[in-house]
């Protein structure tokens, strides 16, 4: 049977291809994602989003000032959304899915999925991937895409100004027009496909968590060798700075038209920042009863392992008057201090596998797009003040 060579070759791991979508782009020639296609994918998107807006404005006198009171080449929501998130939610794709990839291996090669559990786990992978390539999943996805800008900016009119290059007066602009049914659409549509990509991640963790998995509880990473699952999270972190930028460019937006001040939204903020990370690593609590019973049948087991060898060093070195052996060299020294130092492994193993470095890539992901709001709002000695008033 011939083959198309110019299909690339997917692993079945892979959930971000085989999508409808994705099957668009193969026949288009975009599907392969080499450094030259990534790169035309991205100007592809720049030159659908954004140009259209500049040109359409630049014709309509709407882009420079004079006319409206927002010119688009001033409106900080536009360069954040589409010459920043959309190329970095496009970028993303290789990221996660090599990520996904990698782990869902892993749980094979690593024994942690035993073959007993293989056909369950073989299932799950299957059920994940059919409904990534759901038709109907997908194009309520676009549905949504174009729903959600056309009800938000001309029936309901959320954040919409009235002197901008989006709308003069009750007239929607010809740029305002293409902002509403493209440029809009397309970053709607990757915020949530991601959003259901991260959803089909977490049903997968979840299900695999509820298998009879093979953990190790005195696994160095303290989480009976699901650790790299914590660090796999982190290339969700992508994503986490794109939704980022976009809030921040709406609070910008917000300071500079409309008067707040960062102390107004502060605790917009704080509580985005929190909610960001905090949902980013709630996959990962599906893994805590597992982890939890792991423990503490370890802790008995090792337990009794522990008394009995201490019992016995007891017996051997401090009961018996008659040895004559000699304790300085011994190697039963080094064993007590090994049976003591694998019990406090397994005492100190955590009932979460996240990892410390995953967790500060998320964070300081979340908070890169917000320094350069915080810096144009407050002096930067004041800023160092403050961090080293907090230090000291």
């Amino acid at each position: 049977m011939a083959t198309n060579t110019d299909e690339p070759q997917r692993d079945d791991d892979s959930w971000l291809y085989g999508s409808p979508t994705y099957r668009l782009a193969l026949r288009l020639g975009l599907a392969n994602p080499t450094r030259p296609r990534r790169t035309l994918r991205i100007l592809l998107l720049v030159l659908v989003t954004w140009v259209p807006l500049v040109l359409l404005s630049l014709a309509a006198g709407t882009a420079l000032g004079g006319r409206v009171d927002l010119p688009l080449l001033r409106d900080p929501e536009i360069f954040i959304r589409f010459l920043f998130v959309v190329p970095l939610l496009e970028l993303a794709e290789f990221i996660v899915s090599k990520s996904i990839t990698v782990q869902v291996r892993h749980l094979v090669a690593s024994g942690l999925v035993p073959e007993r559990e293989l056909p369950a786990f073989d299932s799950v992978k299957n059920e994940v991937a059919r409904l990534r390539r759901s038709v109907l999943a997908e194009g309520t996805m676009i549905v949504l895409s174009f729903a959600l800008p056309i009800v938000m900016r001309v029936f309901v009119g959320f954040d919409v100004r009235p002197s901008s290059w989006e709308r003069l007066g009750e007239v929607i602009t010809s740029a305002g027009w293409w902002y509403i049914l493209v440029s809009l659409p397309v970053l709607f549509f990757f915020l949530l496909r991601w959003c259901w990509v991260f959803l089909l991640w977490s049903r997968f963790l979840f299900r695999v968590s509820r298998m009879d998995l093979d953990l190790t509880p005195t696994h160095p990473d303290r989480a009976g060798g699901l650790g790299f699952i914590g660090w796999g999270l982190a290339s969700f972190a992508t994503i986490g700075m794109a939704v980022s930028a976009v809030i921040s460019g709406a609070l910008a937006q917000e300071i500079a038209q409309r008067g707040s001040s960062l102390n107004d939204l502060k605790y917009h903020l704080i509580v985005f920042g929190v909610a960001a990370v905090l949902i980013q690593h709630a996959p990962l609590f599906a893994f805590s009863g597992r982890l939890a019973r792991c423990r503490f049948a370890a802790l008995l087991d090792f337990g009794t392992l522990v008394w009995r060898h201490d019992r016995a060093f007891d017996e051997k070195w401090i009961k018996s008057a008659d040895t004559k052996q000699s304790l300085l060299g011994s190697p039963d020294v080094q064993s007590l201090a090994d049976v003591a130092t694998a019990y406090e492994h397994v005492e100190r193993m955590r009932l979460v596998p996240f990892d410390e470095k995953a967790l500060a890539v998320s964070v300081v992901a979340v908070l890169v797009p917000i320094a350069p709001l915080v810096a144009a709002q407050l002096p930067l000695a004041e800023i160092v003040g403050k961090l080293a008033e907090f230090m000291l």
